[in-house]
């Protein structure tokens, strides 16, 4: 069966098995499929022949951006509000001075007092204070080694010309990015 194509600006917009002759206002382009098989919308018409569309060029840099903001993002779910950081590292401060100092009742600090409720002791609620920090800080450990790592590979993998292998990690180290981070912190959910 002979398919046609509808040429618009050197590709092909739409693809119809009814011969358009006649059919359609003569200000349309059609041309013959013939044997180009698969020729879909997105295709290209030389002039000649129909050519499938190439693949959107990806660069190490696109990649490298692409882990950057998975990572950023990472890292954000875990923490909320970034000035949120600033109350957790002195939350974990107090909390290990506190510990430090075998747990004073009489000189808890607030950060530590202030996560003292619903029952939770002083010292389990630095005890709790400090785990999250651990926490976290090996969350944030996992991510800046895995993208940098990443990083790495990408931009020798684009040297060597290997733009399939460059992608694929990049893909891998964004979910990777992503699992370090469940269950830390703010990413509980």
């Amino acid at each position: 069966m002979t398919m046609w194509a509808r040429i618009e600006n050197g590709t092909v917009a739409e693809i119809t098995d009814l011969d358009p002759a006649g059919r359609f206002h003569p200000s349309l382009i059609w041309q013959a499929v013939g044997q180009a098989l698969g020729c879909a919308p997105g295709w290209v018409w030389d002039g000649t022949k129909f050519h499938a569309p190439s693949v959107p060029s990806v660069s190490a840099s696109d990649l490298r951006v692409r882990i950057d903001l998975a990572a950023d993002t990472a890292r954000a779910a875990v923490v909320g509000d970034p000035t949120r950081t600033i109350e957790y590292e002195r939350a974990a401060a107090e909390a290990a001075q506190f510990k430090a100092a075998g747990y004073p009742a009489d000189n808890v600090p607030r950060t530590v007092a202030a996560w003292a409720i619903n029952g939770r002791t002083a010292q389990q609620a630095a005890d709790d204070i400090l785990a999250e920090a651990a926490a976290y800080t090996e969350a944030l450990y996992q991510i800046r080694e895995t993208r940098l790592q990443a990083k790495e590979l990408v931009q020798q993998a684009m040297e060597a010309g290997d733009t399939q292998q460059a992608q694929n990690i990049a893909a891998e180290t964004i979910a990777a990015i992503q699992a370090a981070v469940v269950g830390v912190g703010n990413a509980q959910t």
